[in-house]
């Protein structure tokens, strides 16, 4: 193209030299530009290089075949103790010196001649970098090379790895010890232990000790699943159980296993999943409590269970209390309670011995549970008995008949024919009580009410019954203090000659003067003074304060022959001393003894009879009269007369009361009035208060009797203006 241009060959060659000299610029100038690329290219790669052989605190290095170190990072460098640029160039022996270098260089030989990857630990010592630093510890290494080709694929040396093993290795090893540690705990427990797959439920392990308490062989073990440890009538629940337990699940409790000889054994096992051999697994930890359910059974049965009877004891009673009252209060299930006592058992148990006392127990209870075979029966105390009817009752008269029909039927008793009457105290649920005692209290306080309720001896509690219990309480304290603050007078009601209306004597009765309910009604009190043992001292007192009042009655009213009848408790006759306490009387007030009458009553002879009867004889020695009171009233009067030797019979006021009612009741009276004069007896009415009386008594033969038609009961300074009116 330029010879065409050109037409002169100087022009031409000259044009040509300038071609090719543009020619080599240009190629000049494209070339600089790509070996610029290349070089830039080969920059960063290095730079990339570079930097991933200084971020990794692994030890990275190259070594020709000569051993000298052609690549190094500076984690090889600090490996070595020196810098990058010292280590470059040296080889194993001048860093690591003689023994630990050829080590090393035998290894590099071991790399090239296999042309495989050759791993090594080494236990090596890192240098101290500075003198105030530390000594370093040996630290293992785990060392990886490889052979080093060119790109013709021949060998130019070896590349290596090395890694700081020493915290894993440590980690690995303590890994490896407590793995070893709880095997050996798995297979050295002393309790069974076995490990199971959750979903075939196959045994995957088991211990020593499962083998020797359930008598199957590790290979038996194996060969099982964990329902063939379990009783047949437990495998459906168990199943089930299994098949909504969640995963994670950690359970305890009692379950019962089956051994190897068809024994069942009570097991108490902990459970625990994990990963057992890469399967879903549990652990299982059983502990054998048959014996200690056994002790604690038979613990519980001292705790709550009667030795005698079998049946529960007043705890044991109070724990199933509870639960009804709980059930009634959260559901509205009704329950109802009766509280039993065998009548009679005190005097059973003096006269044939405790042994027949207790065969009386064990009777009743079997009867008790005979007639509520689906009750809950408790012996309360001595001869007390609780049953909890855990439903609701149409009919109280007929449980109560019911029960009292199989309790009150004669025992057969070593060779006794024994009977045993009850009283029964019954309580609803409606009461609303918290507290199993409180309806046990409940149930006491009726039962006691029933004691003098006859027919039926069974009361219903109510709140007016408590009520009434609560007052007593009260009354009783009270009337402790009583006696000391001088709350007691002693009034007198006179004894009139009924032909003449002459007074005779007087009876004293005592009255209570309360600082806050005011004056108390006998029938109040008298029958607590009886029970807690206070009629004692008050009737010491009441006998001294009457003969007192008589001795001046006689004195000063110069009345010689005036009488005074002070009623006498049984306590006060069985009282050690007694018999002193009349005579001393006697001595400091100096009435004549035939003035002073003793009244006892039909139900105070029924109490110690023989005791008594000897005391009452010593007193009647003395010239004291002594008088039956309340004639009539008690189950054996004509027997009391034939035994005593009273002087006076003094007819009880209900017989009075129906003289105007019917003639058979006058009819009876006048044979009173006759037995009494056939057996030489003085006779006395009590409880006069019409003319109609008056005048029925005169014609039956009665000389003497009290009543409101002559007076009331008087305070000491009445009777004596009384007395002084009549004289």
């Amino acid at each position: 193209m330029v010879a065409e241009i050109l037409e002169t060959p100087t022009l031409s060659t000259q044009a040509q030299t300038l071609k090719g000299w543009g020619f080599v610029l240009v190629t000049s100038i494209a070339l600089y530009a790509v070996l610029l690329h290349a070089a830039r290219s080969l920059q960063k790669s290095y730079s990339l290089l570079e930097t991933i052989l200084e971020s990794t605190t692994d030890a990275i290095f190259a070594k020709n075949l000569d051993g000298q170190y052609v690549v190094a990072n500076t984690a090889a460098a600090d490996l070595a103790g020196v810098s990058v640029p010292q280590m470059l160039g040296a080889n194993d022996i001048d860093l690591f010196g003689e023994k630990l270098g050829r080590q090393f260089q035998d290894h590099d030989r071991m790399t090239t001649v296999s042309g495989i990857t050759q791993q090594v630990e080494n236990w090596l010592t890192p240098p101290n970098p500075l003198p105030n630093q530390p000594a370093q510890v040996p630290k293992i290494y785990l060392t990886c090379k490889d052979v080093w080709y060119d790109p013709r694929g021949v060998p130019i040396g070896v590349i290596g790895i090395s890694r700081d093993m020493t915290d894993a290795k440590q980690a690995y090893e303590a890994l490896a010890e407590s793995e070893e540690r709880y095997r050996n705990l798995f297979e050295c427990h002393p309790q069974p232990m076995w490990i199971y797959d959750q979903e075939s439920l196959r045994f995957l392990a088991v211990n020593q000790a499962a083998i020797a308490h359930y008598g199957y062989s590790h290979d038996e073990f194996m060969a099982m699943t964990i329902e063939a440890i379990r009783p047949a009538e437990d495998v459906p629940s168990l199943l089930d159980n299994l098949q909504h337990i969640p995963r994670g699940y950690t359970a305890s409790g009692i379950r019962r296993h089956l051994k190897k000889d068809g024994s069942v054994i009570a097991v108490d096992i902990t459970t625990h999943d994990f990963t057992f051999k890469g399967r879903p697994a549990q652990v299982i930890l059983a502990n054998d409590v048959t014996e200690r359910l056994q002790v604690q059974a038979q613990l519980e049965r001292y705790a709550f269970r009667d030795t005698v009877t079998g049946l529960l004891n007043r705890t044991g009673f109070s724990r199933n209390l509870q639960q009804a009252i709980s059930r009634n209060r959260k559901q509205a299930h009704p329950f109802t309670l009766l509280y039993v006592s065998l009548d009679g058992f005190t005097r059973l148990k003096f006269s044939l011995g405790h042994a027949v006392a207790r065969q009386l127990l064990v009777e009743a209870a079997v009867r008790i549970k005979t007639c509520f075979p689906k009750a809950i029966a408790g012996r309360m105390e001595d001869n007390e008995f609780a049953i909890l009817l855990r439903q609701n009752v149409d009919s109280i008269e007929a449980i109560v008949g019911r029960l009292r029909e199989h309790l009150t039927s004669v025992y057969g008793l070593n060779h006794h024919d024994v009977f045993s009457d009850c009283s029964i105290g019954v309580v609803v649920s409606d009461l609303g009580y918290p507290n199993p005692e409180d309806y046990l209290q409940a149930g006491d306080m009726a039962m006691y009410q029933a004691r003098s309720t006859l027919p039926d001896k069974y009361v219903m509690f109510s709140q007016k019954l408590r009520d009434a219990a609560l007052n007593r309480i009260e009354l009783d304290a009270a009337l402790r203090r009583a006696l000391e603050r001088d709350e007691f007078e002693v009034y007198y009601q006179p004894f009139i000659h009924l032909s003449t209306s002459h007074c005779l004597g007087f009876e004293a009765l005592v009255r209570w003067q309360h600082p806050q309910r005011g004056l108390v009604p006998p029938g109040e009190f008298i029958p607590l003074t009886e029970e807690t043992g206070l009629v004692v001292a008050l009737g010491e007192w009441v006998l001294r304060q009457a003969c007192q009042q008589l001795a001046r009655w006689q004195t000063q009213l110069k009345q010689p022959d005036l009488t005074m009848s002070v009623n006498v408790a049984a306590v006060q006759l069985t009282q050690p001393g007694f018999l002193e306490v009349l005579d001393d009387i006697l001595r400091t007030t100096a009435i004549p003894a035939y003035c002073l009458k003793l009244e006892i009553t039909e139900t105070t002879l029924m109490q110690n009879t023989e005791q008594i009867r000897g005391c009452l004889d010593q007193i009647q020695q003395r010239g004291i009269t002594l008088s039956i009171d309340d004639f009539g009233t008690g189950y054996s009067s004509l027997s009391y007369l034939h035994l005593f030797s009273f002087t006076v019979l003094k007819l009880d006021r209900s017989f009075v009361m129906q003289l105007e009612a019917s003639d058979r009741s006058i009819e009876i009276v006048r044979n009173i009035a006759r037995l009494a004069q056939n057996l030489h007896l003085s006779l006395v009415a009590e409880g006069i208060e019409t003319q109609h009386q008056l005048a029925a008594l005169q014609e039956l033969g009665f000389e003497e009797g009290q009543g409101y038609l002559f007076s009331r009961p008087l305070n000491s300074q009445s009777a004596e203006q009384w007395l002084l009116d009549r004289i």
